[in-house]
This record gives C-alpha cells, sequence and structure tokens, in this order.
C-alpha cells in the first residue's frame, strides 16, 4: 500500500481526484495521510473524505511529519515549483496538475530536482489516458492519415468550474488565462499526435493590460502537421477535432466514439474508442478500463502513476514533454496580438487593442 499526500486541496480535488482515490483507498492500494492547504477549512473538509488523512496548512511540517511515497500536486500553478521541489527533497514521486509551472525556468528546475531525488515527475494531463485520443494516436503513428496532415481543434464553452479560490483570474498565480488552462491540454495532445518542436506562427487573445484572455486563437505548426487552435472561456465554439491528411481524415468531439473516412471509401464511419489501461496494480493486470469519461481518464492516470512506481512503467507525461508545450505557451504570449472585437466601434476598439496586455512586452 503507498501513503499519498495531497498539496492543494481546492475544485480540482474536490472534483476531480477525490472520487478515484477514494475507489483506490478501497481497493487496500493507496492511504492518503495527509492534505495541505493554507486554508484550514479546505484542508479539514477534503481530509474527512478520507480515513487516515490530516489536515496541515504548511508543506515543510506535513512533509516533516510523515513518509509518504506520492504526492499529487494540485495548488495553484504558480506553486507547483515550490511544492514539487520540497516533495522530491524528501523523497516523494511526483504526479503534478496542469500546467507543470508558469515559467520554463520552473520547469527546469523541477526536472532537475527530480533527477537529483531519483524519483519520477508525473504531469496530469489526464486527456492522454482518452480512449479516443489514443486510438488516434495509433492511428496517426500507423500511417493512417498518411502524410501532410492539417488539423483543427477548437475548445470553447462559458466558464462555469466551482472554483475554490481567484488564482485562476490572476496572471501572476496562474499564469495566463484560458491558454494555459484549457489550451495547454489541447496543446499537449497535439504535441502527442505530431511531435515537437511545436512552431507558433500567430497568436491572437482579448485580454488587457492585467488582466488574463477568456478567448485565443494560435496557427501552429508541427513535425507532422500544421493547423489551428481556437480555445474559449466565453462561448461555444464548433468543439473538436478534425485532422486530414493524404490518405484519410479523422474527427473526435471528446465522445468514446471517432468519425474517420478513407480517400478511398464512400463516406463517414462512426469507429467505437478501443483503447485501454491498466485498472489495478498486479504486476499483470487483471483489470483494464476504456475511459471515455474525465473522471475514469484521472484514476487511469493515478494507476498509471502508481505501476511507474511499482514497476518502472513508463508514465506517458514526463516534465520534458511538460517543457515543450509551455515553451510553446511562452512563445504564444510573447507574441500575443489583440483579437479583433468587430462589436466595438472604431473608437472602442482602439482604446480595447491601447490596453492590450502584451502591449510594451511581456509583463
Amino acid at each position: 500500500m503507498k501513503n499519498l499526500l495531497l498539496i492543494g486541496a481546492g475544485a480540482v480535488v474536490e472534483h476531480n481526484y477525490r472520487y478515484p482515490l477514494q475507489h483506490l483507498e478501497r481497493m487496500g492500494v493507496i492511504r492518503v495521510l495527509g492534505v495541505i492547504d493554507p486554508n484550514e477549512g479546505r484542508a479539514r473538509a477534503i481530509s474527512k473524505f478520507f480515513k487516515s488523512a490530516k489536515p496541515y496548512t504548511d508543506c515543510e511540517t506535513c512533509l516533516g511529519d510523515g513518509n509518504y511515497d506520492l504526492a499529487v500536486i494540485a495548488s495553484p500553478p504558480g506553486m507547483h515549483a515550490s511544492h514539487a521541489c520540497a516533495a522530491l527533497s524528501f523523497g516523494c514521486h511526483v504526479l503534478c496538475e496542469k500546467p507543470l509551472a508558469t515559467s520554463l525556468y520552473d520547469i527546469r528546475r523541477m526536472n532537475e530536482a527530480a533527477r537529483r531525488a531519483d524519483r519520477i515527475l508525473g504531469v496530469a494531463f489526464p486527456r492522454r489516458f482518452h480512449a479516443g485520443f489514443s486510438d488516434v494516436a495509433k492511428l496517426i503513428a500507423g500511417g493512417g492519415l498518411g502524410e501532410n496532415m492539417r488539423f483543427v481543434y477548437r475548445e470553447g464553452s462559458a466558464f462555469q468550474w466551482n472554483i475554490a479560490s481567484d488564482a485562476v483570474f490572476r496572471r501572476e498565480v496562474s499564469g495566463g488565462g484560458v491558454l494555459i488552462d484549457k489550451g495547454v491540454h489541447m496543446l499537449d495532445q497535439l504535441y502527442w499526435l505530431f511531435g515537437g518542436p511545436i512552431e507558433v506562427e500567430t497568436a491572437f487573445d482579448d485580454s488587457h493590460f492585467g488582466g488574463v484572455e477568456t478567448n485565443a486563437a494560435l496557427r501552429l505548426g508541427f513535425p507532422l502537421a500544421r493547423g489551428s487552435l481556437q480555445v474559449s472561456w466565453e462561448y461555444a465554439l464548433n468543439n473538436g477535432l478534425h485532422i486530414w491528411g493524404s490518405h484519410g481524415e479523422v474527427t473526435l468531439n471528446g465522445e468514446d466514439m471517432l468519425g474517420y473516412r478513407s480517400r478511398t471509401s464512400n463516406g463517414w464511419v462512426r469507429v467505437p474508442a478501443k483503447s485501454d489501461w491498466p485498472a489495478d496494480l498486479e504486476e499483470k493486470a487483471r483489470k483494464r478500463i476504456c475511459p471515455s469519461e474525465g473522471i475514469d481518464c484521472f484514476e487511469a492516470e493515478l494507476v498509471a502513476m502508481l505501476r511507474s512506481i511499482l514497476y518502472g512503467e513508463p508514465f506517458p507525461v514526463t516534465g520534458n514533454d511538460a517543457e515543450a508545450v509551455l515553451e510553446a505557451i511562452t512563445k504564444a504570449y510573447e507574441r500575443m496580438e489583440p483579437l479583433d472585437k468587430p462589436w466595438l466601434s472604431e473608437a472602442e476598439e482602439s482604446e480595447a487593442h491601447s490596453k492590450h496586455w502584451n502591449r510594451g512586452g511581456l509583463r
């Protein structure tokens, strides 16, 4: 049984990690021993869901008070580096929420801390475990779409996350707005599918000085494909990923089915997602799951992390992967131009552009 520490007791833990961790505790494979949050009420509220968990308000006391095998870091992104390095220095393996950090300097020192401690630094990108996306990755790797691939990836909806603090809206803590929140998932998936380095050709957002963006649009290049990414916290888009190449095309919109057609077929075929992942900690897994829902993806991710610790199985997303994605986001923020706002008058749009956060350089 592995002893686990939660660093951060906000909405992501309550909504995404709580149920998979409770299930793994009932299976007898983990035991949550500590929950850290500077808000003592939040730490106590989350610790009550686990039989042996004690609440703490600071890392140093908690880490010195217990013997933990794995730290799951779900604090605000600006704090990830200090929390991860502290946990690694105490001998913990680390699974850190996205984005791994808000600066390339911090990611590099996290990777170095993991190397020095000889511990795993896994990055929480649960979409890597989505069966449909895994199928698309296998299709591309097997040459099923051919060459000269193009893509369009859109994800937008009104912001509805039941937040526990305002950290997500403060650039100095979150690192940005919708691009580093939702867009980091999308960029990781595209990097997974098409390889790196990632070329940022153009970048636009709608933030004003001091704020964070609610809409962003990028033109991107990868070794295997070129295309566009659009993401919004404000309104629904024609959501989904569409990829086409010399041999065929595929669509995926988050469901457990994907659409596929080849250049020689008469039409689209709906294909059930098939990729599966281990669901237990037996050396040769007896149970496997085919995740299509968020909670299933989080559980598959936690099991994969535990199997990496136990058996040395490679974890799908490394700190080096996260560095490549954050490098692209950093370039995008450095090059951001204001999105057009045709609903404003010419004078209003001019004023809005003058307040764009990146005018005068990256802040």
